[in-house]
């Protein structure tokens, strides 16, 4: 496989020595494009390539009273659109005649909302390097580049608008340098009003199937299991019940994240899977999208992360029974 190919080890990549003012730098620019959806108004067009695809969509954004709405419109494929809060993502499927509702979790999105709270964390497995100046939809921007410190998680180019820190092109880079996705603005108005028939569904619901993805108390797989082994920095992050869309399924999600790439592991009965005629064993690669399914004592257990193969199969090749 051309992922796992190195020309050159990750070892010698990163012993480079950066000025401690060069560093922190970086690391005020990362928290420059975290805080820049947070406080602006914006409008626009941008292309996200994923998994052999190019999509382009149309973006409305409003910060007001501390509080974000967004709405989304596929400009190209099939027809789509997503209006997400700080609570909750509606997508809105004309073509399957459903809207799917699901809890804000990781908060991640096509826009590749990368940047973690605690950059602390983030250091320790990841060098952050100021790059140079660009130009992206018209704007002044600088470059930002986020290098993993070993092959268990992907690397990240990133290119933020000079005069307001918003994140205006971003590049998700394999462990062996090749381009795995890219967001990037072709066209872009900051500032002025969004008004709320910008930010409203332009979809009817009408005769459309609503499902809803929602936590739940109890129900479910009667077993758990956890990784005896990690990479370097990852932690669980989030333990909890779903029940899954269309089918009701109850299904443990496990999240364990290193403060910017994240793997949930999936647990279900065995006879739900089944049913669902979602069971898969083996691996599966889609773009930056890895995963593998495995059966274990009468359960389904799916590994799956925007994380390199390996990661996957380390994380599922050591899951062991947690103990009660």
């Amino acid at each position: 496989m051309s992922r796992l190919y190195r020309l050159v080890p990750a070892s010698v990549l990163f012993l480079v020595v950066v000025p401690a003012h060069a560093a922190d730098e970086a690391q005020d620019w990362l928290l420059r494009i975290h805080r820049a959806p947070e406080s602006l108004n914006y409008e626009g067009t941008f292309v996200y390539q994923h998994a052999g695809r190019l999509d382009t969509m149309r973006i409305f954004h409003r910060s007001a009273d501390g509080a974000v709405t967004e709405r989304l419109v596929s400009m190209t494929g099939p027809a789509r659109e997503v209006i997400r809060n700080d609570k909750e993502v509606r997508c809105y499927l004309p073509d399957q005649k459903s809207i799917f509702v699901e809890q804000r979790r990781l908060g991640r999105s096509p826009l590749l909302a990368i940047v973690p709270d605690r950059l602390s964390d983030l250091t320790q497995n990841y060098s952050i390097q100021l790059g140079g100046s660009g130009r992206v939809a018209g704007r002044s921007a600088q470059q930002l580049t986020i290098r993993a410190r070993d092959d268990y998680r992907y690397g990240y180019r990133l290119w933020a608008d000079k005069d307001t820190g918003l994140l205006l092109r971003a590049e998700l880079m394999s462990e062996n340098g090749k381009k795995l996705e890219q967001f990037m603005f072709t066209q872009l108005n900051l500032g002025g009003d969004i008004m709320d028939s910008m930010l409203a569904a332009h979809t009817s619901g009408d005769g459309m199937s609503w499902f809803r993805d929602d936590e739940v108390k109890e129900g479910g797989p009667t077993l758990s299991w956890k990784p005896a082994q990690l990479p370097s920095g990852f932690k669980l992050f989030r333990n909890v019940l779903r029940r899954l869309p269309r089918d009701e399924r109850i299904v443990r999600q496990l999240v364990y994240t290193d403060s910017l790439a994240a793997v949930s592991v999936f647990i279900e009965d065995l006879g739900d899977a089944a049913k669902s005629n979602e069971l898969v064993e083996g691996p599966t690669t889609m773009g930056a999208l890895n995963a593998v399914g495995r059966i274990l004592d009468g359960h389904h257990v799916t590994v799956v992360g925007e994380v390199p193969a390996k990661t996957i199969i380390m994380i599922s090749d050591s899951l062991e029974p947690e103990s009660r």
